[in-house]
């Protein structure tokens, strides 16, 4: 091995390694395995999933389907958030194979949804209400049957 071998080696993990601890900074309470499988979704968009985990393998980290899953939804999180990684590493017919995110959800109207939540809690608490109901009526005709 020569002395221009080492830097062509070592290339491509400095990026990586870079790029993961300016991740780490900016997610200090998301765990590795996330914060790798989202910058190998980053620098691999469309990969799917095996070829995420020998990327991430190569780089020392082990990704699971799991932690595509979460480092997916936390990329959605990211719309407006500047970019901190460096080049794509596979090629474009690779990238062609994963289909285009989806278009955002509509737009929610908060209080029907706390107006349900509170409808739930509700009829969760009157169907308790009346279990109980019945099992008082039980015990008092239990009663009634053993004094009388």
């Amino acid at each position: 091995m020569t002395a221009t071998d080492t830097p062509t080696e070592t290339a491509p993990t400095v990026p990586w390694t870079t790029d993961l601890a300016a991740l780490q900074a900016r997610y200090p309470k998301v765990r590795e395995p996330i914060l790798a499988a989202l910058l190998a979704i980053t620098q691999n968009p469309g990969a799917e999933l095996d070829d995420l985990k020998k990327f991430a393998a190569k780089h020392g980290v082990r990704i699971t389907a799991a932690s595509v899953a979460a480092a997916e939804r936390l990329r959605s999180r990211q719309d407006d958030q500047p970019a901190v990684l460096t080049t794509p590493v596979l090629s474009a017919k690779t990238a062609a194979r994963r289909p285009p995110p989806a278009a955002p959800a509509a737009p929610v109207d908060a209080e029907a949804l706390i107006r349900q939540v509170a409808d739930k809690i509700q009829a969760a608490g009157s169907l308790e209400a009346e279990r109980l109901r019945g099992a008082i009526r039980k015990a008092i005709e239990l009663l009634q049957a053993a004094a009388g």
